[in-house]
């Protein structure tokens, strides 16, 4: 029923800049702040209490060779929450076990953009649901540094890939140019 004289209420801008960016499913992606080495759990408990959640996980590729490489969260100590605030209350997942709490720039809530979460999803191996860790793109005549192991703070020319995780180097040692293996993961370009 239309009044005369009245005028439909519009929406503040702001509101506008909301509903788009909340998308179809008025769903954001927020970021969750755990107690140490709880990821897990505090994964386990937001979902029983409805929450969806993602954490990504990748293999540690600083591990020692003798040990058998496990799975570790990609980023430690936190893990990524999917809500819609106006229809789901945050407040209980500061209470949730293994939650320190939810990460925010002063008052306001951060929320992470959905290309984000898709660039992270785009990068999981389809099997094993881990995020495959690229090494330093490099190309043969580089000038590489070694930041890990037993070569850390060297320098040397990149020559090529051996195999996915290995490369190897031309280094200057004990006075004479050598070529060394070493793991690829362990390089950034020297500058």
């Amino acid at each position: 029923m239309i009044i005369p004289g009245r005028r439909k209420k519009r929406l503040p801008v702001s509101n506008l800049r909301e509903s788009a960016r909340l998308g179809k499913s008025g769903k954001i992606w927020f970021t969750v702040y755990t107690k140490p080495r709880q990821e897990r759990i505090a994964l386990e408990h937001l979902e029983r209490q409805g929450f969806s959640c993602f954490l990504p996980m990748a293999e540690n590729p600083y591990q020692r060779r003798q040990q058998k490489r496990r799975a570790e969260p990609l980023f430690p100590r936190y893990l990524f929450l999917h809500a819609a605030p106006g229809h789901q209350s945050l407040a209980p997942v500061r209470s949730t076990r293994g939650v320190a709490n939810l990460v925010r720039f002063g008052t306001k809530l951060v929320n992470v953009p959905e290309a984000v979460i898709q660039a992270i999803h785009s990068r999981q191996d389809p099997t094993t649901g881990l995020v495959k860790l690229d090494p330093v793109p490099v190309k043969p005549g580089d000038t590489v540094r070694v930041f890990e192991g037993p070569l850390a703070g060297l320098q040397g020319v990149f020559q090529e890939r051996k195999g996915e995780s290995r490369a190897l180097l031309l280094m200057s040692l004990l006075g004479r140019e050598s070529i060394v293996e070493v793991e690829a993961l362990h390089l950034k370009r020297a500058m």
